[in-house]
């Protein structure tokens, strides 16, 4: 048995530039055959009225989490219920929410960290990670000495907003880390829903089921789930079939 859940969407409930209701999210994911969605909050969806409403819909797996700002990009946190830092400080700032994250028995996933790195620019870039144009790693195993890659659990490799560049360049650098990276849409409305997710080996019915098999690493990355041609991302950096078979 296997899951698929696009693991970074955005809603009108707690991202103020999103247009999807919660409504639309369930009928949407379920339309497309999504197991189950992650809702990475830009603000927060509280979590009394998060959970009030998951459990009441049937056929779809919601997962709340919070995308974090912070000075060297976005991070998707789970179990967070609000910001624990800002957007100063540099890496210092990452070790402190590693920290809080660890407390909680959380799990952290460094969204789209490329994004814009491979565009036009002058002295700087519009890339967290490399904003010194100058030093602009020309391979993964140069990215991959960043020093956040230390302090996350995973990272973002298949983010439906990115443009191809970027998501191959991601999956480039987690082959050199020896992660499995995750998908996800990173959807403000049904539009591209889905575009990016992540397939589990297993059922994942809850919270507690998708953290453990984020830690465990048996998922791949996948693309184009959305309109019916999933293209599967694993130890083959040009994509392939499914890894597990239906009966596994």
């Amino acid at each position: 048995m296997t899951s698929v859940f696009d693991l970074h969407i955005h809603t009108n409930q707690g991202s103020p530039d999103s247009a999807l209701t919660r409504e639309d999210l369930v009928s949407e994911g379920r339309r497309l055959g999504l197991t189950g969605v992650m809702v990475a909050e830009h603000h927060g969806w509280p979590r009394y009225d998060f959970n009030e409403f998951a459990k009441r819909q049937d056929g779809i797996v919601m997962v709340r989490a919070l995308e974090v700002y912070t000075p060297l990009g976005h991070i998707i946190t789970l179990g967070l219920d609000q910001h624990v830092t800002g957007y100063g400080g540099g890496i210092d700032t990452i070790r402190k929410l590693r920290k809080e994250v660890d407390r909680i028995g959380g799990f952290m996933i460094l969204a789209h960290p490329f994004r814009f790195l491979f565009d036009p620019s002058g002295i700087y870039t519009q890339n967290l990670l490399f904003e010194n144009a100058a030093a602009i790693p020309s391979t993964a195993e140069g990215a991959a000495k960043h020093p956040i890659f230390e302090l996350v659990d995973e990272v973002e490799v298949v983010n439906g907003g990115n443009i191809e560049k970027e998501n191959r360049f991601a999956q480039e650098v987690t082959k050199v880390l020896g992660l499995s990276g995750t998908g996800g849409s990173d959807a403000h409305s049904v539009q591209g829903l889905g575009k990016g997710s992540t397939m589990f080996r297993g059922d994942i019915r809850n919270e507690l089921d998708l953290l453990e098999a984020l830690r465990a690493g048996e998922f791949v990355p996948v693309e184009g789930f959305h309109i019916g041609r999933p293209i599967y991302y694993g130890d083959n950096p040009n994509g392939g079939g499914s890894p597990w078979s239906a009966s596994a």
